[in-house]
């Protein structure tokens, strides 16, 4: 451990711009962002099961960077997806957001349930 007494100043200032952040984010927004993150990692595990069971990723940009780098830039994809979102939300400041966080869980979670529904007629 560090004994910089600067370091709880520090903490405290990174915690109150995630405070002040968070401000004006509506608890319905809230809801839908931790929907994103249930929705993302719905698609990828089903993704990645689907893969192991033999079948093939759909989206032929994932499907090329998955055969060039591995499932990790499946996680990447998503990652940067998530990342454009924030920063659109971010453009949106001031105004009702709800329609980035929807725009990204409603997918995932449709690929998700998709991939269950390919899981059942597979079997």
């Amino acid at each position: 451990m560090s004994s910089d007494r600067r370091y709880p100043i520090a903490l405290a200032r990174t915690r109150n711009r995630t405070v002040d952040a968070l401000a004006g984010v509506s608890r319905v927004e809230r809801a839908l962002w931790t929907l994103v993150g249930v929705a993302l990692v719905a698609d990828l595990a089903t993704t990645y099961y689907g893969l192991r069971l033999g079948l093939r990723e759909s989206n032929p940009v994932a499907r090329t960077a998955m055969q060039r780098f591995g499932f990790g830039a499946m996680v990447g994809l998503k990652l940067l997806a998530v990342g454009v979102g924030v920063g659109c939300r971010r453009l949106l400041a001031g105004r009702p957001g709800l329609i980035v966080p929807a725009a990204l869980a409603v997918p995932w979670l449709a690929a998700a349930l998709v991939n269950l529904t390919l899981y059942a007629m597979a079997a």
